[in-house]
């Protein structure tokens, strides 16, 4: 067995949402360019070709923090957790778990979205950018980000 940890997706909501709010258009053109990206059964079709790999679903980028500010970034989260999920939920021998998304602009929502994730979806642990809509991961203000996922989840990071 071949297990992919780092596969990005896209979950049709969360791409309905990208073209409804991103600032830069060329951006959704880009990902409806990718089908695999989006058209997960188009994926599922290729892996079939490869029985022996499966993978574990993140976020394609733009991650929350950069498509919505602080007030839309945890319902844009909550859209790619619900979607990947989905995913996993509908085809296990392909997708046996996800990294949940985060609001990372926004740390109440992002713990909160970090509990529901993990403790009623399933996810294996959360997947953050290099950067905080530009700003740097060290910052104090994420801290109870880091706290949480490996004090209280013992999941990793991606």
């Amino acid at each position: 067995m071949k297990i992919d940890i780092y596969n990005h997706v896209t979950p049709m909501r969360y791409l309905d949402m990208l073209k409804q709010h991103s600032k830069d258009p060329g951006i959704a053109k880009r990902i409806s360019g990718v089908r695999l990206l989006w058209d997960i059964e188009a994926r599922v079709g290729m892996l079939d070709q490869f029985p022996d790999v499966q993978q574990v679903l993140t976020l394609a980028l733009p991650p929350p923090e950069i498509l919505g500010g602080p007030d839309l970034s945890p319902e844009l989260a909550r859209i790619a957790n619900d979607g990947m999920v989905e995913m996993c939920r509908k085809w296990p021998d392909k997708f046996p778990a996800f990294g949940a998304a985060l609001p990372m602009n926004n740390v109440r929502a992002a713990l909160l979205e970090m509990d529901r994730a993990i403790t009623k979806l399933g996810a294996r642990g959360i997947q953050i950018c290099t950067n905080v809509a530009g700003g740097p991961l060290d910052e104090p203000e994420f801290f109870p980000i880091f706290e949480r996922v490996t004090r209280h989840h013992d999941m990793p990071i991606w």
